[in-house]
């Protein structure tokens, strides 16, 4: 195997971190994010192949190779966010309807 698979690997990891450290504590943080999601997708089916499912994945690092231990991605997550984001914004002090 290429060493330089394995660090490429571990920076998309990195990567997913401060992607996920973003969204969890940033009110623009999911939107924001979003792009850089796909790019990490991108790269790691280039790094893996088609069925690669990083970084919706809970792979420890983006590595495929054990694909089986990999638990599916918690959808969810992202349909709840997906919802809250499409919610019309209220200015800070107006009146609840």
């Amino acid at each position: 195997m290429d060493p330089g698979q394995n660090q490429r690997r571990e920076l998309l990891t990195r990567v997913r971190d401060v992607v996920e450290h973003y969204e969890r504590h940033s009110t623009a943080g999911p939107a924001i994010m979003r792009g850089v999601r796909y790019d990490l997708a991108v790269r790691a089916t280039d790094l893996n192949g088609d069925g690669c499912l990083f970084p919706a994945c809970t792979c420890a690092k983006a590595d495929c190779a054990e694909r089986k231990g990999c638990a599916p991605p918690d959808l969810g997550v992202w349909i709840e966010q997906a919802k809250k984001e499409n919610r019309p914004r209220r200015e800070p002090g107006a009146a609840f309807e």
